[in-house]
């Protein structure tokens, strides 16, 4: 038969103490504790960033945008400038030529042309004298025939090359020389003078507006 010794007697004292020590629960504590911290910092980051305005398209260098002009007129208010406007006796400056209407008379019956022979209109001649400056750097010719006069309804006519003398193609006018001319228009009896356009820079530009009446 064999033989077992005894257990060994139990130790005397307080038992062994089960779960976590207090350290290691102040530890847990203080980690718990720094996390939730952390979360409650970044949301009320998060907060912060949508609540502040969109600066990403904003140029921090450009200016305010301006008030809305006052259509009222009002005082500060930017009007439109006046267009001007020419009569006779006016001297108008376009393209390379100063061109002032010095005359006009309507409801002429007949003219004497550079050669001496009379020129008869088909309806009434409207006589326009013309002085012209040549303002440009050369000689050149000015242009009657750009020179257009027209109506209240806004027909145009052309000059009336026989019964015009003194500005035509045949001869340059010199750089800062003067020439003076008549420009005769052959037109109908019931005729309403009104206004001319006068034009130094060529049959493709605008002319400029001479008003003729009163």
């Amino acid at each position: 038969m064999a033989y077992y010794p005894p257990p060994p007697p139990p130790i005397s004292g307080q038992p062994p103490q089960r779960g976590m020590s207090t350290g290691a629960k102040v530890g847990i504590g203080c980690g718990i504790a720094t996390v939730t911290g952390f979360i409650l910092m970044m949301g009320g980051c998060a907060v912060l960033i949508l609540a502040a305005p969109d600066t990403a398209d904003t140029d921090p260098g450009a200016p305010a945008p301006a008030a809305d002009a006052d259509d009222g007129g009002g005082e500060g208010s930017a009007e439109a400038p006046a267009e001007e406007s020419y009569v006779v006796g006016d001297t108008v400056s376009h393209g390379s030529w100063d061109i002032t209407v010095t005359s006009v008379e309507q409801g002429v019956g007949s003219v004497e042309d550079e050669f001496g022979l009379t020129e008869e209109p088909r309806g009434q001649y409207v006589v326009m004298e013309l002085t012209v400056v040549n303002t440009g750097s050369e000689a050149a010719y000015f242009e009657a025939r750009d020179q257009v006069l027209m109506d209240a309804d806004g027909a145009m006519y052309e000059y009336d090359i026989p019964a015009s003398s003194g500005l035509d193609w045949l001869e340059k006018i010199n750089p800062g020389t003067e020439a003076t001319g008549n420009i005769v228009f052959d037109v109908p009896t019931d005729f309403g003078l009104d206004h001319i356009l006068v034009n130094g820079e060529g049959s493709f530009a605008d002319g400029v507006r001479v008003d003729l009446k009163g």
